[in-house]
């Protein structure tokens, strides 16, 4: 039988997780108060919350990616991210009225570890395989453009979602590539193809990352919006 202590402990916990404050107030005009509390608020929405119905984003797990070039194809299985919540975000912009965002969100440490099936052209290079593999970067410049919208709750009141988004993301130092069993084991092409990769690791991001990043943001947004509809509008800018 559950005691009234109980009850009252779990009513104090759900009421807790519903009115946690995600963005710490500021006024609507103090842009370096808002970006410091998105930087607040980032490890928060990086981080898995059952009762908002919000998966992990970091790590971030992704079923399946796949990249679709006239040059190359691959397969990406059960990819994993980690390193999101040491981001930072900088030089945001905000306008309510024409309802944008921009904001850059430089990333000094992530990695991503998986399967994959490749096979066609890298850049030059022709190349093939399929088995683990592993890219860890070593800082990633994420420039993020979303297109917003209020929606009403159903208290009556206002709530940010973002409705869009564009991104462009830029890998700023070297990046070592990990392909296991290329050509079926091959090792002298092999130990050759990710030497390629790694000497031109900005050229193969471009090619090989693109889709990943795409996938893993749109699970960061719809997760962000979960945590948005927690936090009405009057409760994130001061009047």
């Amino acid at each position: 039988m559950v005691s009234c202590f109980e009850i009252l402990a779990l009513t104090t916990l759900y009421a807790s997780v519903a009115h946690s404050v995600l963005l710490p107030p500021c006024h609507l005009n103090d842009i370096v108060c808002f970006e410091a509390s998105l930087n607040v608020a980032l490890p928060q929405v990086m981080s898995e919350n059952k009762a908002l119905g919000v998966e992990s984003s970091d790590p971030l797990k992704i079923d399946l990616i796949e990249g679709d070039t006239p040059d190359i194809k691959f397969k990406y299985f059960s990819p994993i991210t980690t390193g999101f919540k040491q981001c930072v975000i900088q030089n945001v912009k905000i306008n309510l009225d024409a309802h944008t965002l921009h904001e850059e969100i430089d990333c000094p440490n992530l990695e991503i570890t998986g399967k994959y099936e490749m096979s066609g052209t890298l850049i030059t290079l022709p190349i093939e395989g399929n088995g683990d593999f592993k890219i860890t970067g070593g800082s990633y410049y994420i420039m993020l453009d979303c297109e917003l919208e209020t929606v009403v709750g159903d208290d009556n009141k206002a709530y940010l979602s973002i409705k869009s988004f564009k991104q462009k993301t830029e890998a700023t130092a070297p990046i070592t590539f990990d392909f296991k069993n290329l050509f079926n084991g091959q090792k002298d092409l092999a130990d050759g193809a990710i030497s390629f990769a790694n000497q031109n690791w900005k050229q193969v991001s471009d090619i090989l990352e693109e889709p990943i990043w795409y996938s893993n943001m749109n699970r960061i947004i719809s997760n962000a919006n979960k945590y948005l509809l927690t936090e009405s509008l009057d409760q994130i800018f001061l009047p």
